[in-house]
């Protein structure tokens, strides 16, 4: 049986990371062999764009030291975990979408050669009118934010999607480029 894909996606704040996976959800299926997979993370789910499994720090070590984990990693002071079903579901042939951290890419890439690393940017000055906008941070968290992305400007991805005009084009992008690789 054919082993299946992992499609990991990465962003910065404010490149619309969530808002284009929540719009690939409906065109990315799990009767097409697609799951998106659900992210633990030590934060309450507060602005309802990504849903995802709110844990507590304790809880969160408990099932890490457990090894039900098959990836995760910290960032902006909280823990993010991928459920160790991701094994399941590529053993099986099924493609997974995970929400990523561009810091922990290169473990995921070592763990999982075969994952397609996906880079969704955005020109800094349209991510900070889009972080301004969601009155969440300080003009000096929004620019150490934006300041943060240089530690990142020697990566290598499989694609980059640029998300500067409308949400469409860019799902439109991403989604090209999964059914293009996916078929190969």
């Amino acid at each position: 049986m054919p082993k299946g894909s992992i499609f990991y996606i990465v962003g910065s704040s404010g490149v619309g990371k969530d808002s284009i996976i929540n719009q690939i959800k409906t065109k990315l299926t799990f009767e097409n062999k697609f799951v998106f997979a659900k992210r633990f993370i030590t934060r309450p789910n507060v602005d309802g764009n990504e849903i995802h499994i709110s844990l507590s720090k304790e809880s969160f070590e408990n099932r890490l030291n457990k090894n039900l984990f098959a990836l995760h990693w910290e960032a902006h002071d909280n823990l993010y975990g991928i459920g160790i079903e991701l094994e399941y579901w590529i053993d099986n042939g099924y493609n997974v979408i995970v929400n990523g951290s561009r810091e922990y890419l290169e473990v995921a890439k070592t763990k999982y050669p075969k994952l397609k690393a996906i880079l969704i940017d955005a020109e800094k000055s349209v991510i900070y009118e889009r972080l301004i906008g969601r009155k969440r941070e300080s003009k000096d968290l929004i620019e150490e934010r934006i300041n943060r992305n240089n530690r990142f400007q020697n990566m290598k991805f499989d694609i980059v999607i640029k998300n500067e005009s409308t949400i469409e084009t860019a799902v439109d992008s991403l989604l090209f480029y999964i059914n293009k690789t996916n078929t190969v």
